[in-house]
């Protein structure tokens, strides 16, 4: 594919304190929002209106990566249930008094039951017993359930200070519909999404397993820093689940093709990691409520920074970055054209909606977005947030020096130690499908 003309102006910009940590930075023409303003729709593009074989591709890729959510209520707790007891009506009838036939036992005594029948006949009425006993009480599965939901439930009460969370982060992006393995994505015109990929420490997650998050971003690339406040972008958590191994990342994230009515067979590359890094999600504690915030904070490990290419660039991925980050209130209506479909938001259950939120915030009595503490607030798919870029030092803003430097001296010695094969590997993806050009800072 021909190289498209440069559309961008380059400048130099001091990325971290130390000399180490500067890249080059990409302006972007984009049009930028307000911080109070309602980003875009992750799933929609802005511009011109699209042809109709545009938007019927968006909805064919959208039926094909999109499942329906498994959404994940929260078991608020009932108010009590009612007490049923048994009408007269509700009664067991007696059984009938069988008179036994003339002749068979009448004027005798029924003789026991004696050797092998005698022990038949105790472990049927034993097992008999054990039947009667599991159908009245409830199942175990049923009462660990509850008890999972219940704490669940606890813990999206209890707010945390200081880290939040720790773990991996990746970031990807998918070409557009026909661009082939041979072609080369140039810029962001060449790109359909962009996604954040979050795996936490499996020592911090509630199972042996490791948990894990997957958003779609606004605009195909992350806020820029150099902006600040004014370049706040639009995300959505698209997938959540407790067992990374059964999320089959080979195959959500890998090529598809499909049938269009308009344009036939279409085929999508697969989508491209272009970073990998720490991140922290980081809460200091506020001197008054109306200040809590919690930020996403990162130390990139591939590329190096000594490689950080025009890709990175171009989506915005600096050697270390920090965002503040608000989730939406689900009861909280969209602008036109803006965020998820009602049946499509995360289902927090009322409970969290009035303890988190304060309310619906259609009638006045809840707030539309809140910090989201603790962690697990983001593990509803479905959950709307906002991104705010922050053009301090993540240093500056991690007040916790020990936590924030153990995070980037494990990231130094990732950088080091591990190849952007080991990336690919540790995330159960082949070189062949999914090249590691783009890791290199290089476009594909």
């Amino acid at each position: 594919m021909p190289a498209k003309p440069a559309s961008k102006s380059h400048q130099t910009v001091n990325v971290d304190t130390t000399a180490t940590r500067t890249r080059s930075k990409t302006t972007d023409h984009d049009a930028t929002q307000d911080a109070d303003a309602m980003p875009i729709n992750p799933t929609v593009e802005t511009g011109s209106k699209r042809k109709q074989d545009e938007i019927e591709d968006e909805e064919n890729d959208k039926s094909t990566v999109d499942e329906e959510p498994a959404t994940k209520k929260v078991k608020v707790g009932d108010e009590g249930h009612a007490d049923l007891k048994k009408s007269d009506s509700d009664e067991a009838e007696e059984e009938p008094e069988v008179k036994p036939k003339f002749g068979a036992t009448r004027g005798r005594r029924a003789s026991k039951p004696s050797g092998t029948r005698a022990k038949a006949s105790a472990a049927g009425k034993k097992k008999a017993d054990a039947k009667t006993k599991k159908e009245e009480s409830p199942d175990d599965a049923e009462l660990l359930d509850e008890s999972k939901a219940g704490e669940e439930e606890e813990d999206l009460m209890h707010e945390v200070n200081g880290v939040l969370e720790r773990g991996r982060i990746y970031f990807f992006y998918r070409p557009k519909i026909d661009v082939g393995p041979e072609d080369e994505v140039h810029d962001l015109d060449d790109i359909s999404k962009f996604h954040i990929l979050l795996l936490p420490r499996e020592s911090e997650t509630r199972a042996d397993k490791q948990r894990f998050r997957l958003f779609f971003i606004g605009k195909k690339r992350l806020p820029d820093r150099a902006k600040g406040g004014r370049d706040v972008f639009w995300a959505s958590l698209h997938k959540f689940g407790n067992d990374f191994s059964e999320f089959k990342t080979a195959e959500a994230m890998g090529p598809r093709d499909y049938e269009t009515k308009t344009k036939g067979k279409r085929h999508n590359e697969a989508a491209r990691i272009a970073g990998r890094g720490q991140y922290a999600l980081f809460s200091p504690k506020p001197n008054t409520p109306s200040q809590r915030a919690t930020h996403l904070l990162y130390y990139l490990t591939h590329p190096a920074p000594d490689k950080i290419g025009e890709i990175q660039e171009e989506l915005s991925i600096y050697v270390s970055g920090s965002f503040i980050i608000q989730i939406k209130n689900p009861k909280a209506s969209n602008p036109p054209r803006a965020g998820l479909r009602p049946d499509k938001k995360a289902q927090y259950g009322e409970e969290v909606i009035a303890e988190k939120f304060g309310g619906d915030a259609e009638t006045g009595t809840g707030r539309r977005f809140i910090a989201p503490n603790p962690a697990s607030m983001l593990d509803f798919e479905g959950t709307e947030m906002l991104m705010i870029p922050e053009k301090r030092a993540v240093n500056e803003i991690m007040t916790d020096e020990k936590t924030e430097q153990e995070i980037e001296k494990e990231a130094t010695d990732e950088a080091d130690n591990m190849s952007p094969k080991d990336v690919l590997n540790e995330l159960g993806l082949n070189e062949k499908t999914f090249p590691v050009t783009a890791l290199e800072g290089d476009w594909l």
